[in-house]
C-alpha cells in the first residue's frame, strides 16, 4: 500500500556521517513514535512512519547530489507525496549580519551557488542559460509555518555566547525569514563570503541569511515532480560563515554549535510539522 504522509521530514545526516554524536535525525526520534519503516531502492536510510501522526522521516544524505536522489527515489516510489508538506529541517552555516547563532531561518529564497559565472572578480547567472538557478518557495506555506512559529522559545548555550562576544555579537536566537545559498563546497571566511552576497544580490533577492549543502538538490527534484509549491526549507545557525573582525578564518571555522543549532531547528520544525499534521 502506497503511503500518504500529511509531512515529509528530511534532515540530512545522522551520526554516522559525522565524527562525534551530531545528528539532525536524533531530536525527531526521541520526539515521535517511529511506529513503521519501510525500505524504499534509492534511500540511504529506511523511512519511518509515525501513525499517530502521519509524519514520515528519512535523511537524504549530505550534499545535493544526495539530496536529490534521496527526494527522487520518494517521489517516483511507493510514496504519495501529492498532498504532503515536505520539510528539509537542519542545521546550516550563517551570515553574521543576518541572524546570531542558534536563529532559526525559514527560506523564501534557495539559490545554487555552484552553477554560476565567475569572470574575474565579477560574479553572476550564466549569461547563456535561460533558468536562473534560483527558486522562491511558496509564500502562502511560508506564512502559515511563520504563524506556527510565533512566540515559539528557542535554546541558547554558553558556547553560543562565548562565540557570540568575539562578533561584538550580544543577539539572541530568534525565528526569522531569509534566503538560503546552496553549496557543495563548504567555505568559511570574509572573501568567499562576499562572493556569495554578490551572487545572491544579482538574482534581485538582496542579501542571503544561511548556507547549507543539501536544499538546491531537494527543489530541483521537487521541481522536476510537481511538488515544488509544498516545500519549506529549516535551518538553524550553527556557525558563522566567516571569521571575526580582525580575526582568522582558519581558526574560527573550528567555533561551531552544532548541538544548539540541532536542538532549534527541530523545535521549528517539529512547531511546522504540528501545524500541517492531522492525527489519527
Amino acid at each position: 500500500m502506497s503511503l500518504s504522509p500529511d509531512v515529509l521530514v528530511l534532515p540530512a545526516f545522522t551520526a554516522a556521517e559525522y565524527t562525534g554524536d551530531a545528528s539532525e535525525v536524533a531530536p525527531w526520534v526521541a520526539n515521535y513514535e517511529f511506529d513503521r519503516t519501510v525500505d524504499l531502492k534509492g534511500l540511504i536510510y529506511p523511512l519511518r512512519f509515525d501513525t499517530e501522526t502521519n509524519l514520515a522521516l528519512t535523511s537524504t544524505g549530505i550534499g545535493k547530489s544526495a539530496a536529490a536522489t534521496t527526494v527522487s527515489a520518494l517521489a517516483a516510489g511507493d510514496c504519495d507525496l501529492s498532498e504532503t508538506t515536505i520539510l528539509s529541517v537542519g542545521i546550516a552555516g550563517g551570515r553574521p549580519a543576518s541572524g546570531t547563532l542558534g536563529s532559526v531561518f525559514l527560506a523564501d529564497y534557495v539559490v545554487d551557488w555552484d552553477i554560476k559565472l565567475r569572470i574575474g572578480e565579477t560574479i553572476g547567472p550564466m549569461q547563456w542559460l535561460v533558468d536562473e538557478y534560483v527558486w522562491q518557495l511558496d509564500e502562502t506555506l511560508l506564512n502559515r509555518a511563520v504563524a506556527a512559529t510565533h512566540d515559539l522559545e528557542l535554546a541558547d548555550s554558553e558556547a553560543a555566547r562565548t562565540i557570540r562576544e568575539r562578533y561584538d555579537d550580544s543577539r539572541q536566537p530568534t525565528v526569522t525569514v531569509g534566503p538560503t545559498v546552496c553549496g557543495d563546497e563548504v567555505y568559511h571566511g570574509t572573501e568567499t563570503a562576499v562572493q556569495v552576497e554578490r551572487l545572491s544580490q544579482s538574482y534581485g533577492i538582496g542579501s542571503f541569511a544561511t548556507t547549507e549543502m543539501e536544499d538546491a538538490g531537494t527543489v530541483t527534484a521537487l521541481e522536476r515532480f510537481g511538488l515544488l509549491d509544498q516545500y519549506l526549507s529549516i535551518r538553524a545557525v550553527a556557525n558563522f560563515d566567516r571569521e571575526p573582525p580582525g580575526g582568522d578564518p582558519t581558526t574560527s571555522i573550528d567555533s561551531d554549535v552544532f548541538d544548539l543549532g540541532i536542538e532549534n531547528a527541530a523545535r521549528v520544525g517539529q512547531a511546522v510539522a504540528e501545524a500541517f499534521t492531522s492525527p489519527q
